[in-house]
């Protein structure tokens, strides 16, 4: 299903301001794959992370959480820029919605869902 938004940073900005944090993450991902910074990607902190990427390499894992700041009972997690983990729970505090809407404007074609729509003028 398409989502129509019109083609202005406001209504872009507005549109991921009312996102639910599943859905922000979501496009946070797609802004990261657009611009090829998947070092900067979010994940859900559960289980299917850890057998994501560290399948099997149980000290690896360790290593990650011990020198990052890793906190079970968060939702959320990344990679520092150290390979180790961190963790938080407000997603919106780590992704920058200007960015992202620059970048839908941009490159309307990177994100699955969405579709610019011209304003009309009068």
């Amino acid at each position: 299903m398409k989502t129509y938004i019109k083609k202005t940073i406001e209504a872009i900005t507005e549109y991921l301001n009312d996102l639910s944090d599943n859905d922000l993450l979501n496009v946070h991902n797609e802004y990261c794959q657009s611009i090829n910074d998947s070092d900067s990607e979010i994940f859900n902190n559960d289980e299917d992370f850890f057998n994501t990427f560290f399948n099997g390499k149980v000290m690896d894992a360790i290593r990650a959480v011990s020198f990052g700041d890793y906190r079970y009972s968060d939702d959320y997690i990344i990679f520092n820029g150290h390979a180790n983990l961190e963790t938080f729970n407000n997603v919106s505090d780590h992704i920058d919605i200007s960015a992202i809407a620059e970048d839908i404007m941009e490159n309307e074609q990177n994100y699955y869902g969405f579709e610019l729509e011209e304003e009309e003028e009068d």
